[in-house]
């Protein structure tokens, strides 16, 4: 049978370094249908590289301390506390930024859907998320948002 409660005071925090060198520590509290994660990014980190998903919402609550968050080209300020969501779809890109000089701990959750898309604009890398794998591509993209490039 599968465990599914957790107490977050006694379980263990994963720990664990990202492709840009950054340290993180995170609990996965994630079911089937739905992603929850309990994040927790060193000063000068990130969440993530700026993206956006078409098939998946996702909800960002502050715990504890500050952040900055990068949406699309606006920079927005977190503190703890503060919600912030972001609509599956819309083709504006976030990621949050640790520049205190405080570990930021954050909730993150949303869904897990099959064949959902995410784009990755700033480094033109899109993911497709499919049944038991996650799909990427490097091969250049036209964004939705911008005309298709002609050859001369």
């Amino acid at each position: 049978m599968t465990k599914t409660f957790t107490n977050i005071h006694e379980a263990a925090f994963e720990e664990g370094r990202n492709a840009r060198g950054e340290t993180w520590t995170a609990l996965d509290l994630s079911g089937k249908h739905l992603g929850v994660r309990i994040e927790d990014i060193a000063p000068g980190g990130t969440s993530s590289v700026h993206h956006y998903h078409t098939l998946e919402e996702e909800h960002v609550l502050v715990l504890d301390s500050t952040a900055t968050l990068i949406l699309g080209a606006e920079e927005h300020s977190l503190k703890t506390g503060d919600h912030v969501w972001f609509e599956a779809g819309k083709d504006v890109a976030h990621h949050i930024e640790n520049r205190s000089a405080a570990n930021f701990r954050y909730l993150v959750f949303g869904e897990r859907n099959d064949g959902d898309v995410v784009y990755y604009p700033d480094n033109r890398v899109m993911m497709v998320k499919a049944p038991d794998r996650q799909l990427f591509t490097y091969r250049p993209f036209t964004l939705p948002d911008q005309p298709p490039k002609t050859s001369t």
